[in-house]
Formats: C-alpha cells, sequence, structure tokens
C-alpha cells in the first residue's frame, strides 16, 4: 500500500471512530499490528484509577517483540486527563512500551496517548497526545498516526518501535509544519490587501489583528459556544454558507460577516444582549448564534472603522483552507507533563515573538516552555520558603517540584500563602510567563485539593481567582499585551463547563501597555493613603468582572480619578496620569499603576526574559536611565541590566527574581556596578549558564537563568551549573542543575569580582593569584591592541601590490608594513602570509608635531608631496574612507590616516614581543620578532621574556582566562585586557626560570609543532610556580 493510500484508509477509519470495530482495523488491518484483544486485570490497583475505568483495559494489539497497544474506556463523559495519568500510571508497572488509546464513556472521543520514555533516567511520564473526535480536523492526527505502520518499522525491538511512536507524537514537528505554513500564508494575505492598505506597516499590523481574531475563533469554536445552523465547526460552516449565499453580488466575507461576528457579537459593549433581541432575524442569519466574550481583542479601532481597507473573499479562503483546515486545533495549553500534539494557544505566542516583524528587532526571543516552568518553580520555592518558616526546604522542594503534598506540616497556610502571592512580568510579551505562573500556581493548588482535601474549587474558579489576584504584566508593545491578554482568556475559557460561558475578565488594569524602564524610581515616591488604596483595590476588583458598557465606564473613571489622587501624593503632579499613547512615552507608572501592590512593599516575584537591545540602540533612552538607575547605570550597558535594577526597585524584602538573560554582564566592564549592586542587595541562590548554546532558536542571546532574592543576608551557598549541551536530560533544568551544579564558595558573589566556579577551582584560582603579581604589573601595563584601518581594502595590500608601489617610489617601503591578523596567532607562532599595512597615523607625515590638534590640510599636502605612490593608491579610495567614523575623520584626523593607529606605542611593534589573539578556543600566545604589525584583533606585549611567554601558555592560565573571560560562539572565548592584564604571573629565581626558559625556545625552534612533551613539562613547572 502506498503512503497516499495508507493516509485516506486511516483518515477514513478515524473519521468513522465510533467504537471498537474501527480502533481494530485501524491496528490489526492498516498499521499491521499483531491482535490481541484481551482484557487486563485491575486487581491491586488504587481505588481511584478503578473507578476512573468503565471496564478492565484490553491489550489489543502487539508488535515486534514486547510493544504492546492498549484502549481503555473511562468511565467519564469527557476525556479527563487527571483520570488517564492515574490509568497509564498503573498500566506501565507492567507494560513499559506501549501506545495508550482512550475513549470516553460513550466511545466518540478518543485520546491516542504516547509517554516519553527516557532510558537514562527515570523521569515523571510526559504524556503526549493525539485527540480524535467530532469537531477535530484530521490531518494532523492522520500523518502523525500513518507513521506507526510497523511495515515502515525496520526494527522489531520494543525500543526501536517506541522511538518511531516518540518521532509520530513529536509536537515540534507539527509545529514547525504550522509555523512554515502560518508564515507563507500570512504574507500572501498580506498581499493581497495591499491594494487598499500601501503603508507596509500598516499592513503588517493589521493582518497580524486579523489573524489573531480568527485564531481566537479557531480555538474557542472548540467549546461549542459559537454556532451557526447548529454547527458548531464555526468558521468553516458560516464560509460555506456565506459562499452559497447568491444574494448580494456585491459581497464580502469580512465586511457582512465577521465585522459584524468582531464588533456587534464578540465584543458588544452595549447594556442589551443585541444577538437576543435579533434572535432570528437579521444578526443571527449572517453570524449565527455567538456569546459575549467582552474581550478586548474585539474592540474596533481605526483600521477597523477605515471603510477603504477590503480584505478580499480570496484571503479569507486562503486562511480558513490553506492553514486552520490542515491543522487540529485545541483550547488546552500544553504543560510540560501533558502535551497535545496539535496547534495549542501558545502558538499565538510562538507566532508572534518568532514570526512578526519588530520583536526580534526589539530584542524579544520565546523562551522554551521548560525554561518558563523551571524559573516559575524556582521562584515559587524561594518565595514559600521565606513566607512558611515553619516548613520544611525539602518539603516544599517536594511539593513544587514533584506536586507531592505529603511532607507539608500545615498546607492550609501554604494555600494561603500561595493565594497572597503578587507576581510580575515587567516585560510580559505575549504572556510565555504569565501562562507558565498560572499553571504552576493552578497545579500546586490542586494538589492540595487531591491530596489534602483543601481548596474546594473548580478549575475555572482558581484560575480566574489566579488571574485576578496573582498575576501582574507590563510591555511596551501593545500588540504582545493583547496576545497576552488573549492566552489568559483562552486558558480560561477552556475551563469553563456549560453552553453560556460568563463574559472574560477585564483586564486592563492587570496586563498593561507602557515602558517599564523610564519611570521613576517607585521606591522614592512618597507615602499613599490607606482610603485611596482600598478605594483603588476595589475600584479594579469590580472592574474585573464589570460586563456591562455602562459599569465598565463608570469604574473606569472611578479608577482614573483615584490615580489621579495617588499621583498627586507619591509625585506631588497629576500630569503622569494620561492615555495609553501618552504612557508609553512617558513611563509606566509603577507606584499609580500598580498602587494596590506598592503599598504594601512590592511585588513577591518578578520573573522576566528582559529584551535583548544592545547599548548602541539605546542612545535616546540613556539620559533617563541614567537618572532613574544611578546604581547601575554606565553608558555602555544592555537594556536587560535595567531590567534587573527595576526589578528589584518593584520587589519587597525576600522578594524572588528570576531572569533568562544574556551572561555578558558577569564579566563585562559595563556589569561592575550591577554586580556590586546585586551582591549588595540580593541573595544569589542559583545561576545556570548555557554559554552559545541555542536555547533561542532564532538567535545566539549567550542565556543564563539568573534566580536571587532581595535580601542582604546571605544563608546559603548559591548554586552554579554550566550547561553543556542541550542533550538529556534538557529540557529538564532542574535535572541538569541536580546532576552539573556546583555550590559556589561563600565569597564568590562579592562586590564587582563574582568568582563563578566551584570551591575547588577558586581555591585554585585563590592560590595562583597568592603566587605573584598581575600580568599588568609586571609588564608596566604595556598590553597593547593593534591597528583599527576603519577600511582595509585601502590599507592591506598583498605582496604584488607592495612591489607596485615601491616600484613607482621607492620611498613607499619606508610606511608599509608586514601585518599579521589575530587569527593568525596560534600557539608560540604566528602563521605570517604576505600580508602589508600602509601605516599613516594621524597628521601623517607630521605625525610628531604635537602642535597639530586636528584634521590638517598641510599634513596632506606632505604626505602627497614625500609619498606620491602611496596617496595616489589612497586617494582611489577617498570616498570610502571619509565616510569612516563620520564624528572623527576629517575631524580630528585626516581622510587618508588608520582610524586608530597606536600614536603612542607604534613603535613598538617593531620590537621583539609576546602576541596573543583577541577570541581564541585555546591558549595562543606567540612570540615575534620579525618586526610584525598587529590588526586591532590582536594585542601585543612588547617585552622579550621566554618566562612570561611559558606561563602565558600553560594550561593553568587557560583555566584562569576560561573562568573569567566572556564566552563566545563556538566555545571561543574573548581575552579583553581587562581580563588578560589580572592574570597572575609566578614570582620566580633564575634557577626556577631557567628551564621553562629553555622548554620554551624548543617550541620556538619547533614552531609549535609535536610540543606535548615539553608543554606538559611545561604545565608541572609552572604548577609547582604556583604552588597547585
Amino acid at each position: 500500500m502506498s503512503d497516499i493510500e495508507l493516509r485516506q484508509s486511516v483518515y477514513d477509519l478515524l473519521s468513522s471512530l465510533r467504537g471498537l470495530d474501527a480502533l481494530k482495523k485501524l491496528f490489526w488491518s492498516e498499521l499491521n499490528y499483531e491482535r490481541e484483544n484481551q482484557t487486563l486485570s485491575r486487581r491491586n490497583w488504587p481505588d481511584k484509577a478503578v473507578e476512573a475505568l468503565a471496564e478492565d483495559p484490553i491489550l489489543l494489539a502487539s508488535g515486534g517483540e514486547d510493544f504492546q497497544v492498549i484502549y481503555a474506556r473511562l468511565n467519564s463523559k469527557q476525556l479527563l486527563l487527571n483520570l488517564e495519568r492515574l490509568v497509564v500510571t498503573q498500566l506501565l508497572k507492567n507494560h513499559p512500551y506501549t501506545l495508550f488509546v482512550f475513549s470516553d464513556f460513550h466511545q466518540e472521543r478518543w485520546h491516542f496517548i504516547n509517554v516519553k520514555y527516557d532510558v537514562k533516567q527515570e523521569k515523571r511520564q510526559v504524556l503526549r497526545r493525539i485527540t480524535v473526535g467530532p469537531g477535530e480536523q484530521l490531518r494532523t492526527a492522520t500523518e502523525r498516526l500513518s507513521l506507526l505502520d510497523l511495515a515502515n518499522i525496520s526494527s522489531e525491538s520494543p525500543l526501536g518501535i517506541q522511538e518511531r511512536h516518540d518521532e509520530a507524537f513529536d509536537v515540534e514537528k507539527v509545529t514547525k509544519k504550522f509555523f512554515e505554513q502560518y508564515r507563507s500564508v500570512f504574507e500572501k494575505v498580506e498581499q493581497l490587501i495591499t491594494k487598499t492598505l500601501p503603508n507596509a506597516d500598516q499592513r503588517r499590523l493589521f493582518t497580524q489583528k486579523l489573524f489573531n481574531r480568527l485564531m481566537f475563533i479557531v480555538f474557542i469554536q472548540k467549546k461549542g459556544w459559537l454556532k451557526f445552523n447548529e454547527q458548531t465547526d464555526y468558521l468553516e460552516t458560516l464560509w460555506q454558507d456565506y459562499q452559497n449565499d447568491n444574494s448580494n453580488s456585491d459581497k464580502n466575507f469580512y465586511h457582512h460577516r465577521l465585522t459584524h461576528l468582531f464588533f456587534t457579537g464578540l465584543n458588544n459593549p452595549q447594556q442589551t444582549d443585541i444577538i437576543s433581541i435579533n434572535n432570528g432575524g437579521f444578526l443571527r442569519q449572517i453570524i449565527g448564534t455567538v456569546p459575549y466574550l467582552n474581550g478586548g481583542l474585539f474592540e474596533q479601532d481605526e483600521d477597523d472603522r477605515n471603510p477603504n481597507i477590503i480584505v478580499p473573499d480570496q484571503a479569507i479562503d486562503v486562511i480558513l483552507q490553506g492553514l486552520f483546515s490542515n491543522f487540529n486545533f485545541t483550547v488546552t495549553e500544553s504543560t510540560p507533563l501533558d502535551v497535545e500534539v496539535a496547534v495549542d494557544p501558545e502558538m499565538l505566542g510562538k507566532v508572534f515573538e518568532e514570526l512578526v516583524t519588530g520583536r526580534h528587532e526589539s530584542g524579544s526571543y520565546y523562551t522554551p516552555k521548560p525554561i518558563v516552568s523551571f524559573m516559575c518553580r524556582e521562584a515559587l520555592k524561594g518565595y514559600l520558603s521565606s513566607k512558611l518558616t515553619s516548613e520544611n526546604k525539602e518539603a516544599i522542594e517536594l511539593f513544587v517540584d514533584e506536586y507531592n503534598a505529603i511532607n507539608l506540616k500545615n498546607p492550609e497556610a501554604v494555600l494561603e500563602t500561595l493565594k497572597q502571592v503578587k507576581v510580575c512580568d515587567p516585560a510580559c510579551g505575549s504572556g510565555a510567563y504569565l501562562l507558565g505562573m498560572l499553571h504552576e500556581l493552578l497545579d500546586l493548588r490542586q494538589c492540595l485539593f487531591a491530596t489534602k482535601g483543601i481548596d474546594y474549587k473548580t478549575v475555572y474558579q482558581r484560575k480566574l481567582e489566579i488571574i485576578e489576584t496573582n498575576i501582574y504584566g507590563v510591555d511596551i508593545d501593545p500588540f504582545a499585551v493583547n496576545i497576552a491578554r488573549l492566552r489568559l482568556w483562552l486558558s480560561l475559557a477552556v475551563e469553563y463547563e456549560g453552553d453560556n460561558p460568563p463574559p472574560l475578565p477585564n483586564l486592563k488594569f492587570k496586563i498593561e501597555t507602557g515602558d517599564s524602564l523610564i519611570a521613576p524610581n517607585p521606591q522614592g515616591s512618597g507615602m499613599v493613603r490607606e482610603e485611596f488604596i482600598h478605594r483603588f483595590r476595589e475600584a479594579k476588583a469590580k472592574y474585573l468582572r464589570a460586563h456591562l458598557g455602562s459599569d465598565k465606564q463608570s469604574l473606569e473613571q472611578e479608577i482614573n480619578e483615584v490615580k489621579k489622587q495617588i499621583a498627586l501624593l507619591t509625585h506631588g503632579s497629576a500630569s503622569v496620569i494620561a492615555s495609553d499613547k501618552e504612557a508609553i512615552s512617558k513611563g509606566f507608572d509603577w507606584v499609580v499603576e500598580f498602587a494596590e501592590v506598592l503599598a504594601e512593599g512590592g511585588f513577591d516575584i518578578q520573573v522576566a526574559n528582559p529584551p535583548y537591545v544592545r547599548q548602541e540602540l539605546i542612545k535616546d533612552l540613556k539620559l533617563t536611565l541614567k537618572q532613574v538607575y544611578p546604581e547601575v547605570y554606565t553608558g555602555t550597558s544592555d537594556l536587560y541590566c535595567f531590567f534587573y535594577a527595576r526589578a528589584l526597585q518593584l520587589l519587597k524584602t525576600g522578594g524572588m527574581l528570576a531572569f533568562i538573560s544574556s551572561n555578558k554582564w558577569f564579566r563585562a566592564k559595563y556589569g561592575e556596578k550591577l554586580r556590586e549592586h546585586i551582591a549588595d542587595t540580593c541573595q544569589v541562590r542559583s545561576i545556570t549558564d548555557f554559554g552559545d548554546l541555542p536555547v533561542f532558536k532564532s538567535a545566539t542571546a549567550y542565556p543564563m537563568i539568573f534566580i536571587s532574592q532581595k535580601s542582604d543576608k546571605v544563608s546559603n551557598l548559591p548554586m552554579f551549573t554550566q550547561v553543556k549541551s542541550l542533550e538529556e536530560p534538557y529540557p529538564d533544568v532542574l535535572a541538569i542543575v541536580r546532576q552539573s551544579g556546583q555550590n559556589l564558595p561563600k565569597d564568590a558573589i562579592k562586590g564587582a569580582n563574582w568568582l563563578l566556579t566551584d570551591a575547588s577551582s577558586a581555591n585554585r584560582l585563590q592560590k595562583m593569584a597568592a603566587a605573584g603579581i598581575t600580568l599588568g604589573e609586571y609588564v608596566n601595563g604595556q598590553i597593547y591592541r593593534g591597528v583599527l584601518t576603519g577600511f582595509n581594502q585601502a590599507f592591506v595590500i598583498d605582496g604584488a601590490k607592495r612591489a607596485e608601489l615601491i616600484a613607482k617610489d621607492p620611498k613607499s617601503a619606508e610606511i608599509i608594513k608586514p601585518l599579521a591578523v589575530g587569527a593568525d596567532v596560534r600557539k608560540w607562532r604566528t602563521n605570517y602570509k604576505d600580508k602589508w599595512l600602509i601605516f599613516t597615523p594621524w597628521h601623517f607625515p607630521l605625525h610628531e608635531d604635537t602642535s597639530i590638534t586636528g584634521s590638517s590640510l598641510k599634513a596632506e599636502k606632505e604626505f602627497e608631496r614625500i609619498y606620491p605612490s602611496i596617496y595616489g593608491h589612497l586617494a582611489k579610495y577617498k570616498k570610502e574612507l571619509s565616510l569612516r567614523n563620520k564624528a572623527e575623520t576629517g575631524i580630528r584626523y585626516e581622510w587618508y590616516a588608520l582610524q586608530r593607529c597606536a600614536a603612542t606605542y607604534f613603535k613598538e611593534f617593531e620590537k621583539p614581543k609576546i602576541v596573543y589573539p583577541e577570541i581564541c578556543k585555546e591558549t595562543r600566545f606567540a612570540f615575534d620578532n620579525k618586526a610584525l604589525f598587529f590588526n586591532n584583533k590582536a594585542f601585543i606585549i612588547p617585552v622579550n621574556d621566554l618566562y612570561l611567554l611559558g606561563i602565558l601558555n600553560s594550561s593553568m592560565v587557560w583555566d584562569y582566562l576560561k573562568t573569567f573571560c566572556s564566552d563566545l560562539l563556538g566555545k571561543s572565548i574573548e581575552l579583553r585586557s581587562i581580563y588578560t592584564s589580572k592574570i597572575p604571573i609566578p614570582l620566580a629565581s633564575e634557577s626556577e626560570k631557567e628551564p621553562i626558559i629553555k622548554l620554551v625556545q624548543k617550541c620556538l625552534d619547533a614552531k609549535g609543532v609535536n610540543c606535548e612533551e615539553w608543554e606538559k613539562e611545561i604545565d608541572e613547572r609552572v604548577a609547582a610556580l604556583y604552588g597547585l
């Protein structure tokens, strides 16, 4: 049977799956598994697991040596994940290699469940499921289940078959395919509306909005709340009805159907129910029956009111048939332990962060869910431990990490503490951390209910309470904020059981738009009277659940009025109260907008992936940042550094900070003040450093996870983990930390100098430092960077061009110097490659005239007179050379001069010297006595000292450099002079130096080839000098 025929047959069977006959035919006939059809006993199962099933499970089929397919019918009208997990846990004990198939009691809806099996370690089971049933798109299910055909699986071992099943249930492949099709369809739709919306940015935003609205409907229709002609496959039925309606020759689906659905049905701000008034009338005929969802996503804006914007029917057809019909959508967001092989609401966030124009330019990247989960749990463990001092630390860890409350002494106090937590993401983007924290808090409360019998509420009620009470977010991008709110609404809506969902909560004053950084320090604000805080808190709580238009308007007015009063008390002026647009430009005023939290001391948890924006791109913000963050500001700090400072301002004492950001501030000069500030104000709990590993697939960001507590007391040793690869156990970050984490020494996080290594390595480094003096002291500060041309095409020539220039004017030889670059420097030697540098310092040839302070026409004329051949060569590039560094070229120096010419030390290049590259993967200190010049990717130390060269090329110095220097892509490090100058050089007698010098000379004579034995002896002698 061909692949196409197999997929058609599987599709037909899944379409007719209403009992065991179709299921048996699927596995016995089409997928070539052996028929078994044996019942399995539930004897010795726990009561809850027994009660979960309507009857004994059936061993339906087997494959290969010992792989099995087991069917289980739930004793429930719904496919409840907690019941499935109870049953899977029991069955796995005797059936480790199994595909599980569950149905509801009436055998109408089905789950095919793969349990991700890890041969390397015991882990919690990750259940990955494919859903089949009425209203489900079956294309994804068909494609994935067709991969299970035993005839196409070469291995008969249970592990081999399991691996194919694991591949078939890999949601990442579905995600990747969805991304690809989404991008393609998005671009087609953009092109189709170009005529009526020619501005590219407006067109992109309008298209994003249209896709988000339609995707929301695709998700929400899974609940059966939207009906057209009594059909719950809402959008498809609406589209078909529209196509069959020939009453209007000038019809347009967007204008005649969708605008009524968006702005009258789903977001009717009036007090009356227009759908009910028109029940059976015009509105029902064109959009059917839809609930009023109160969602801000469907509020009309300027583009929506523009009658000139036309979305052609072809664009709608491309979206519905080219994208939506090809995938199964689920309204339930996957968790780390329960994954549906379908498109879930998290995809809204992923699509937004990964594909939408502008997010990567603003430094925003989507954080993988396992990392979000780890960070949320680490923050919650710290929060609970600080609030519940009577609880054992291990009991809290077991509770948060494993959802096991068995060892908690006072579960009621734990529940109350969870209910009170205030969590904020100050750079929330599309809501990854807001959703992550929602799921973690929900699961912990569910655990307390399941094991301790407390918190008697529905899942919907718990989620609503968490959204209303515990979670806050801010982002500068209003579109991102809309997505975050949307995902929270979807997450809440999925839990409501019933045909008439209540309107969604108003999140305008919980997940807000604004610049998190540039408002004044909230800690320096004035006191606010309790009566205002009480009014503010009450009004915001009422607004969350207000649904009638008049109620929302009056409450919004009251909230804004109280905000003015709070602003007057905190700032002495009401001018900071403004519209959303002004709030973005002036900054999000935390002490006013979230006054009910700040009045209580601040947030309990700040969790974020702050934007990765380099300092060159925030020039307009620097003056403001300097004023707001004097304790951490430097002119070269990247933007994320200020998010750390802001988060600490917003945290109450004892609050937890959980960030993932670049690791550059650990070692960079610009991070000194931030390191010192954190060391003074925080207890660092853990650092998990991924180096250059591609955690964010679309960028190399050198990410690390930083967990700390706002406290000046140090009660435990920080945990440092250097993640070596993204192989197993990744993405289980906690498992990596447990496997590879090392406690840092007591004084590792102190002041601006952090020692991020284990106690043993720290002891080695301390011994090295105590054995002598720094390299900077040893060479009297003579560590110099090479020459920067600013335009190599003009200044760097080959031997042939050199000969040509000298032939024209022999005097040219005076200023053409042999040149090597950083990449030419190897251990012991430099690989010179016939490159030459035209060396023209500033004001050349009058460069020794100290009276010249700027670009000199007199110097240029002299240059042309004395070196006509060289002048003529450079003149060919005058235009390009004049465009270099416009603030200096032609102002501080002449167009023909090198951009940075080693003005005070260029003569040192012609002396014997030690040289090393700026970037390397292994130790590369070389000796040069051939008067080579070097470019700006190398440094020189102008000393003739073979003892020093031996020290620098030792493995001990390489270990030192790896500890302190910044990591770069490909396991390289950056040898900036701020770190190399601090290399400890052991003081030694002449008799101790002599054997090292002889060994180094042998390595030089051999040009670094086959030097392993000599290098080993050098290492042994250097180690002895360090006292190691």
